[in-house]
């Protein structure tokens, strides 16, 4: 049985079947995430936590490879990848031009182990296009953002993922969360 840091290495070089078996060794993981995302959301009228699991992983398998080789970006790229397959629902729904009763939206926590929560469509949309822009100014806080919020890692575990005090998380997390209200349009908020 290979270790998960080999599996991610194997993935990451374009191996299905190390793909195949890192999922399914960390499947347990994944669903968690999705549960969180979409109890946050209030549920996604036709998206269960299974279809957003199993939809997430036939986008990853048709990548050529992962992106990254550690448990941490791995988390990263599956929350990504979970969020682009709730974006890509809304859309579907059209609920983005119109809103509606089961909206959903993802603002980012303060509190270390409270996840994000969710309630606009528009809004989630919104979030989206900010953070790809995130992405191309500093990839290191977009991974954070992406670890925390959308793959609900705590401070403890992102501190232990990428081996720094929790100190420096909580510093870069409050730059993330400024640049991100800065590329929503929102004055900063200095009450983190």
């Amino acid at each position: 049985m290979s270790s998960i840091t080999e599996l991610l290495v194997r993935s990451s070089g374009g191996e299905a079947p190390a793909l195949q078996e890192l999922y399914a060794r960390l499947y347990p993981d994944i669903k968690r995430v999705a549960r969180a995302r979409l109890a946050q959301a209030g549920g996604v009228s036709g998206l269960n936590t299974t279809a957003l699991v199993h939809e997430g992983f036939l986008r990853m398998a048709d990548q050529e490879g992962l992106q990254g080789q550690s448990r941490g970006q791995f988390f990263a790229y599956v929350g990504q990848v979970l969020r682009s397959v709730v974006i890509d629902f809304i859309r579907a729904q059209g609920r983005d031009k119109r809103g509606g009763p089961e909206a959903v939206m993802v603002t980012l926590s303060a509190a270390e182990n409270q996840p994000a929560a969710l309630s606009s469509a528009t809004d989630m949309l919104a979030i989206d296009r900010a953070l790809q822009r995130m992405r191309e100014i500093d990839v290191a806080l977009y991974e954070l953002v992406e670890m925390q919020a959308f793959a609900g890692l705590t401070i403890a575990e992102l501190a232990e993922l990428r081996g720094v005090a929790t100190r420096t998380i909580n510093r870069d997390l409050i730059k993330a969360r400024a640049l991100l209200q800065e590329l929503l349009g929102d004055a900063p908020n200095t009450s983190y």
